[in-house]
């Protein structure tokens, strides 16, 4: 499981008018993942910023990275957080095994072609056309969903209101569709 949440970065300085070290911290969001338990085990190196492939899934992100300030800070050198357990794979710590081999550089993961060739041979070939078309006419589409049910809400109020009911309701459709 993954979400948003916010993260304090403690950042140590040395101040230029006394030579004095001293403490700031800064506050960002960022991507957040989970054990089994609901221990943060990671988050993004990085902050991050809303973002979508059209309109509807840029509010969707901004609206959830909105409810990371209802859950507690998150300290960026607490991570992973006590109690964290870092998953196995059935067969036990051969999945770690597998990781250490990819990041040390020793191993390889699995060629694009070979995925590829397993995928057709299952689905067929893949339609990019097709695709392609698909998700312009789905952009253009909640495009104009979003300038006659969003845009001119009156007040900030109101159109959180809008977004959150929104998401919301896209929320329960995934559901619905993908039990």
């Amino acid at each position: 499981m993954w979400n948003y949440r916010v993260i304090r970065k403690r950042n140590v300085y040395i101040d230029p008018t006394d030579q004095k070290e001293r403490v700031n911290y800064t506050y960002a969001i960022h991507e957040a993942y989970y054990d089994k338990n609901g221990h943060v085990g990671a988050i993004t190196q990085d902050p991050v910023e809303p973002f979508g492939e059209n309109i509807e899934e840029l509010r969707h992100s901004w609206v959830m990275m909105a409810e990371a300030f209802g859950q507690p800070i998150l300290d960026y050198d607490n991570i992973p957080e006590p109690g964290y357990e870092r998953k196995e794979d059935p067969v036990g710590s051969e999945l770690d095994e597998e990781l250490k081999e990819l990041e040390a550089g020793n191993k390889k993961g699995v060629p694009w072609e070979n995925v590829k060739a397993k995928l057709e041979e299952k689905w067929g070939p893949f339609d990019y056309e097709g695709y392609r078309k698909q998700v312009e006419e789905e952009r253009v589409e909640k495009e104009r969903i979003h300038s006659e049910n969003i845009i001119g809400t009156p007040t900030l109020q109101e159109l959180i209101k809008k977004l959150y009911s929104d998401y919301k309701e896209c929320i329960k459709r995934d559901r619905a569709e993908n039990p």
